[in-house]
């Protein structure tokens, strides 16, 4: 990148970081850094640059469907610094630059960061334990997935129980309950797409939602399996296993034009329960494994 094409993107900046990454979010070159101790070298993805309860937003970032920064992101401990930090996805020639600004006190930034995160709470749009949206927070998203004008678009809903909660809870308490929810929630985000939506659809249970890609296997159903298999060779390290139901189904069978919000929403439920369904079926198999809907 010649010089003024990188002062275009310093702009009137005092302290910025400049990071090149591709669409997934992996970090592929520190382009500028005037803030020498935040740490990148031990990052490879920009959702390890931020704190859980910014991982819905980061999805935001990659997904660029804001053109303003998005204000207030808090670091992670991984970069060594504490701190808040306003984000911005820019595009120049043909590659996609991340941009880091670091203004305003510490403190100042610190308190208009638990302000917004606790107007998120309000709003009931993010589950506070493991950053993710919650039942009430995802439907907005859901919700342009299915106006999409495509009714021959698939989507894969992905119903994801927690095997054995309540005992671990009963036995161990909540909070070693509360740290299975978490690495259930960190797998997930681990695992899923930036456009994939993830849900922390109550207390035992998370919901993804997937753009089926084209082919004969099923995204989703390749998830789940993906999932399964990285719970299965980390026993020692993960308090539960889950138990996982695959439905997949056509835009057009769930939004049948000229419905209500109400509607829709009602058939988008129907959807929903059909992978619980097949997730109840996994629990009725001996738990720990996926039931995929045609399979019944």
């Amino acid at each position: 990148m010649d010089n003024n094409k990188l002062l275009s993107l310093i702009g009137q900046f005092t302290h910025i970081t400049i990071l090149e990454i591709d669409r997934e979010g992996n970090i592929l070159n520190t382009v500028f850094n005037t803030k020498t101790d935040l740490n990148t070298n031990d990052i490879s993805n920009i959702k390890e640059l931020f704190c859980i309860q910014d991982r819905e937003r980061v999805n935001t970032i990659l997904e660029m469907e804001v053109d303003e920064p998005i204000k207030y992101m808090k670091l992670s401990t991984k970069t060594n610094i504490k701190g808040y930090v306003d984000v911005k996805v820019r595009e120049m020639e043909g590659r996609t630059y991340l941009l880091i600004t670091f203004e305003e006190g510490e403190r100042e930034r610190e308190i208009k960061y638990y302000s917004r995160l606790t107007e998120l709470q309000e709003k009931a749009e993010i589950d506070s334990l493991t950053g993710l949206l919650n039942r009430h927070g995802y439907w907005e998203r859901v919700k342009r997935i299915l106006n999409c004008g495509d009714e021959e678009r698939k989507i894969g809903i992905l119903l994801i129980d927690m095997d054995g909660l309540k005992k671990i809870n009963d036995e161990k308490g909540h909070q070693v309950g509360d740290k299975a929810i978490r690495q259930v929630g960190d797998l997930i985000v681990k695992s899923i797409r930036p456009r994939d939506i993830a849900i922390r659809y109550g207390g035992d249970e998370f919901v993804i939602v997937v753009e089926e890609l084209t082919g004969k296997k099923s995204t989703g159903h390749g998830l789940a399996k993906r999932l399964l298999k990285e719970i299965n060779e980390n026993k020692k390290s993960f308090l539960s296993t889950v138990s996982i139901g695959v439905h997949v189904v056509k835009v057009g069978d769930i939004n049948k034009g000229n419905m209500s919000e109400e509607e829709l929403r009602k058939s988008w439920d129907g959807a929903v329960e059909v992978a619980d369904k097949m997730a109840y079926k996994a629990k009725e198999n001996g738990k720990n494994t996926v039931i995929f809907s045609k399979e019944i």
